[in-house]
């Protein structure tokens, strides 16, 4: 007898040290869970599969239907409170008559043990699988709450099919999160996972047995809620139950991009910055634009919109069609690297205008010129000679824009991309001054950050996609707000598509600011505007990189960022300067000549209104117009004005390098008349502009091979006045040659140091040095 009890107690004393030092399972991060994409106001874009193929979401007990958790504990384990995780005399009435009376099989597991089976994956058909159950629950209680274990059971519960778990049931079967169910669809639940192939909601068998069950539930559960009876009513109506099959799956390339790990979050449940009507308004107008044009080989497009005061994408579409295999629909043309033509030039012009080159009506030169190996051309090969910088902008012009470029420092346009962001830079020395011109690859995402960078003053902020991303509290200021607006100003002057041209129809009565692009090829046809707060762009090509003559900006792109702009913008009579506190922006409306875009001086004949940047923009008078004496019998220039013989007359004195750009445009001028003949150079030296010489440039070292001397040319030239004629060039003191204004003089160099000399036909001369060296 002592010897049993010493045994029995040693017994006794092994489980109590089993039950104290058992480990603490992990009821969480054991198994795979889905993925569940929701739109800005809570509707599902997709529910994905876990990778063992199951819908499977995880959620807390705090944020599920109170009703369903009631119901479960009825129906399933109404002790489950009370119990210590093992109902024992359940269990052992369960044996009795399943083992040993053998008249039926009854259970006994209690929602603890369900856990433990699921948790385990235990076969309970057996007695050493009953055992280890019971083990397994005794484990759970003694490190886990009842709450914590009830938690588990309705994330780990079959509920039909390949789904598990209270969330993702409640997602598939009535499109809502589970803390929002009605009582209905609590008790239709709650019944499931007792016998889920039976009771399976997704089909109509089923169903049957489903709402068969539910009904006994249910008044199982007035006894302990008798208010719920005015219920009835809603359980005698149809219950809509939603297969897995018929599940959304919207916005695929943006939930993709998303879950490609660009944008990866944590959790199983990821909330979106998207916005799901905006997304099914930009598919469909993607889908119609697409079908009217698709005769002219326009069978693609991809479109971003992006709020531009938090940064959220708020619709995204990569192609016309995700599932059109012919148009390689599953690329998305949002992320996608392709380049963007002309689309990234205001970004030289707000550059040039931070450096003091230009303001909005400053002067450019839209004529040919040779940068080393490289001549840029316009899109429509000709020149319209000088132009503003504000028309050089709108009308997309390669030179001047290559000119700007040129002329950029601290930062020069590849160290700007690089500070905005833009990735796969390669060395500025790889794209030259074609980087301006589209000579980048670049994702929609970029472009669609920079012009939001416009819009909010210069300030670059990072793009959103989910809603746990915070908004950039410390953005980066990579331009100006005088320049971002200037340059917005700009472009709202960009006239709408030939389409969109009907009063009020540009896009419902909004200012626009938008910029096209076309890359070279026809490859790839670019718009992108910024209209109140958002901004929109839009592609229009092919992913295989196969060209098409009608992809061109305006024309492809244009009009669909218009339908677009006009659907996604519920504001109306939107301006530009609406987005600007002027008081606080260093800007200044000043009078300038409408011809150089200079201060007008005394002759101006015509003036014009422009922004200028007081201490930053370029301010000189203007000195093209100016009054001349001329000689009333011969129309010429006398030598020394009389008031008898002579009046005076207004002309324009263009500069010799403008004047060569307005005749290769085709512009024909009325130049000053020439001086008398008998007039000595010190008589027409008093008057007029001394030349400026261009090259050589006095801060460069020229090399010349040794063994190929005569091989080497370098060019004379400088930008003579208006009035001049020839230009006379001496190397030292001695002369070397004459050349007209408009062409260079190629001088035969030889190593050394040089003072070089230009003398213009009136007598009026500049200097320069020059500065040749030897190499092997």
């Amino acid at each position: 007898m002592k010897r049993g009890l010493i045994i029995a107690i040693g017994l006794l004393g092994v489980v109590a040290a089993g039950y104290l030092m058992c480990p603490k399972p992990d009821l969480d991060d054991y198994y795979p869970r889905s993925r569940a994409f929701f739109d800005a106001h809570g509707r599902l874009l997709r529910l994905g599969l876990a990778p063992d193929d199951r819908y499977r979401l995880h959620r807390p007990l705090d944020r599920i239907s109170p009703r369903l958790v009631a119901a479960t504990i009825l129906y399933e384990d109404k002790d489950f409170y009370r119990h210590p995780g093992v109902d024992f005399p359940a269990l052992a009435r369960a044996f009795w008559t399943t083992y040993i009376a053998r008249t039926r099989r009854v259970g006994a597991s209690t929602i603890t043990m369900q856990v433990a089976r699921l948790r385990w994956r235990i076969r309970t058909d057996t007695l050493a699988g009953k055992l280890e159950q019971i083990l397994r629950a005794i484990q759970l209680t003694r490190h886990y709450q009842k709450d914590r274990i009830l938690e588990a059971y309705l994330n780990l519960a079959p509920y039909g099919g390949n789904i598990e778990g209270v969330q993702a049931a409640s997602l598939v079967y009535f499109n809502k999160s589970a803390d929002q169910l009605s009582l209905p669809e609590a008790l239709t639940l709650a019944v499931v996972p007792q016998n889920p192939v039976r009771r399976n909601p997704a089909t109509p068998k089923g169903f049957n047995h489903l709402l068969a069950a539910r009904q006994s539930l249910f008044q199982r559960w007035l006894e302990d809620h008798p208010q719920d009876r005015q219920s009835r009513a809603f359980f005698e109506l149809p219950l809509a139950v939603r297969p897995a099959d018929q599940l959304p799956f919207e916005a695929p390339h943006f939930v993709n991009c998303i879950d490609a790990g660009g944008f990866r979050p944590g959790g199983d449940t990821v909330h979106t910055t998207l916005d799901l009507v905006r997304q099914q308004t930009m598919q469909s107008l993607i889908r119609d634009y697409i079908s009217r044009r698709s005769a002219e080989g326009i069978t693609n497009a991809a479109a971003l919109a992006l709020d531009t005061r938090t940064m959220a994408v708020t619709a995204m579409a990569g192609s016309a069609d995700f599932f059109n295999t012919q148009i390689q629909g599953q690329v998305n043309g949002v992320s996608a690297r392709r380049s963007p033509g002309s689309v990234l030039k205001p970004f030289v012009y707000a550059l040039a205008m931070d450096q003091g080159l230009i303001h909005p009506a400053s002067l450019m030169k839209d004529s040919p010129r040779r940068y080393g190996g490289f001549t840029p051309e316009n899109f429509d090969q000709r020149f319209l000679g000088p132009l503003s910088a504000h028309d050089a902008l709108i009308l997309s012009r390669n030179l001047p824009a290559a000119n700007l470029q040129a002329q950029l420092h601290n930062p020069g346009l590849h160290e700007f991309f690089r500070q905005a962001g833009i990735a796969n830079l390669q060395p500025a020395s790889f794209y030259g001054l074609a980087l301006s011109l589209g000579g980048v690859e670049v994702s929609m995402l970029e472009v669609a950050g920079l012009y939001a960078a416009l819009a909010n003053g210069g300030r670059l902020r990072p793009i959103r996609m989910l809603q746990e991303q915070a908004l950039e509290e410390s953005p980066k200021q990579i331009l100006s707000p005088e320049a971002s607006f200037l340059v917005l100003d700009i472009l709202k002057d960009n006239p709408p598509p030939e389409s969109h041209r009907v009063p009020l129809s540009a896009a419902a009565g909004n200012q626009v600011a938008w910029k096209t692009g076309t890359s070279h090829g026809f490859r790839d046809a670019w718009a992108v505007g910024v209209c109140a707060d958002t901004v929109v762009a839009v592609w229009v090509g092919n992913f295989d990189g196969e060209g098409n003559r009608a992809f061109v900006g305006r024309s492809a792109a244009g009009p669909l960022l218009f339908d677009l702009l006009a659907a996604l913008v519920p504001q109306r009579g939107w301006t530009v300067a609406d987005k600007v506190n002027f008081s606080r922006l260093n800007l200044k409306m000043i009078d300038v000549c409408a011809a150089t875009g200079e201060l007008p001086g005394r002759y101006c004949p015509h003036t014009r209104t422009s922004w200028f940047i007081p201490g930053v923009s370029p301010i000189r008078v203007c000195t093209v117009h100016r009054a001349a004496a001329v000689d009333v019998a011969t129309g010429m220039r006398p030598c020394r004005p009389t008031s008898h013989q002579t009046r005076m007359a207004v002309f324009e004195f263009w500069p010799s390098d403008l004047l060569a750009i307005f005749r290769t445009a085709g512009i024909s001028l009325k130049e000053p008349p020439p001086f008398a003949e008998a007039c000595s150079l010190d008589q027409r030296a008093t008057a007029g502009q001394a030349p400026a010489v261009t090259s050589p440039q006095s801060d460069l070292v020229y090399a010349m091979r040794s063994e190929q001397p005569l091989n080497h040319r370098i060019p004379f030239s400088a930008v003579a006045d208006g009035d001049v004629r020839r230009l006379y060039w001496f190397v030292g003191n001695r002369y070397v040659g004459a050349s007209e204004p408009s062409r260079p003089l190629m001088w035969t160099p030889q190593s050394g140091a040089f003072d070089i000399r230009v003398v213009d036909d009136h007598g009026r001369a500049a200097l320069t040095s020059l500065r040749v060296e030897m190499v092997q």
